[in-house]
């Protein structure tokens, strides 16, 4: 029986073996680790993309465009992509609207009059639904909003549009530039919105808010040079708080009632022009074919009586007796009898009774 002394000895000398057997097949497998991870520095850039490379925590100038990149392997290298062939959208929800938003004031409803005159009717009984909001308040911590120039108090959500033209100046601005474009929306949209009535924020000038918002928010990101494009900023919604929303619904639905009576009254007025001025055209077309007509036939009279004058002129018996003649043929081809007193008496006299056809 052995010694447990010496059956330890044997167990290291079967480890030490083992290890010495094992030695040869590592050095492969180290190899093979290597090569995978030097070649863990090679990135594929897509298309529509840039990218920066971050080296041993010093950022590289180099851009970097769509293709293969070789680099060194992490954490020596860090690689930084930025999609600058498309816009990427910031949403700004801050200002959320508490309870129902009011639609579009500038799009006319698609509704007949009969329809139109019923909603107007119907709107006290839809005003009710509000209701639930009249005792609520706005928290200033928890609930966005901003101020209009009349004093008004307004809530919206909107999105900001923007494209990295200049990673490494982007880069370069800092790591919370998506907060800093946020913040300078923010204050873009209320500087408009306070230069503003709110009942012109949410109707006619809706729009150039948006544009000028925009605008404004470009000039800062060039002037603190974030290497962004400002592409456009949208309203998706923009409304007063829903303790007020009533009576502003009431302002909006008046607004589109109107609209849609003068788009309303606008086709019919197009409908009804192009009609008349037909009829208008056709009856003057009309006139104009029987003025020619007319002008013409007395031309043609005109014309004869001249050459007849000129013939009595010449030979005034032979015209006159002409004339007579043709005047007794007229009317004599009108009646269906004739009586005739002989000549001997005094005063002849001719009886005549018109044709039926005549007698009217």
């Amino acid at each position: 029986m052995s010694s447990p002394l010496r059956q330890d000895g044997r167990l290291t000398e079967a480890l030490l073996l083992f290890l010495k057997q094992l030695t040869a097949h590592a050095r492969w497998v180290f190899a093979a680790l290597l090569g995978l991870y030097a070649l863990s520095g090679i990135h594929t850039i897509q298309p529509q993309e840039s990218a920066l490379v971050r080296r041993l925590g010093r950022l590289q100038a180099r851009l970097h465009g769509p293709g293969l990149l070789v680099g060194l392997p992490a954490p020596f290298d860090q690689v930084l992509r930025f999609e600058t062939g498309k816009d990427t959208s910031l949403p700004l929800d801050a200002w959320a609207l508490i309870g129902t938003k009011i639609g579009d004031p500038d799009k006319p409803l698609e509704l007949s009059n009969e329809e139109l005159t019923r909603q107007v009717k119907s709107r006290d009984v839809e005003g009710a639904k509000y209701a639930e909001y009249e005792n609520m308040t706005l928290d200033p911590v928890r609930h966005g909003y901003t101020l209009t120039a009349d004093i008004n108090v307004i809530q919206g959500r909107f999105t900001l549009r923007y494209r990295i033209e200049d990673p490494f100046r982007y880069t370069s601005a800092g790591q919370e530039i998506e907060v800093l474009l946020a913040r300078l929306s923010y204050r873009a949209v209320s500087a408009q919105l306070a230069a503003r009535r709110i009942d012109a924020s949410l109707t006619d000038e809706r729009r150039d808010v948006a544009t000028l918002a925009a605008k404004q928010v470009q000039e800062e990101a060039l002037r603190l040079d974030l290497g962004v494009r400002i592409t456009g900023l949208d309203i998706r919604e923009l409304s007063p708080p829903a303790q007020v929303i009533a009576a502003f619904e009431e302002v909006t639905n008046a607004r589109q009632h109107a609209k849609t009576l003068f788009e309303n009254a606008r086709q019919y007025d197009a409908e009804t022009r192009a009609k008349y001025e037909g009829e208008a055209a056709a009856i003057l077309h009309r006139a104009e074919g029987y003025t020619d007509e007319r002008v013409e036939m007395a031309r043609g009279e005109s014309a004869a009586f001249m050459a007849l004058m000129q013939n009595y002129q010449r030979q005034p018996a032979l015209v006159s007796q002409r004339l007579l003649r043709e005047t007794l043929d007229s009317v004599m081809g009108q009646v269906s009898s004739r009586t005739l007193l002989p000549v001997q008496q005094a005063r002849p006299t001719v009886i005549l009774e018109p044709s039926p056809e005549f007698a009217r």
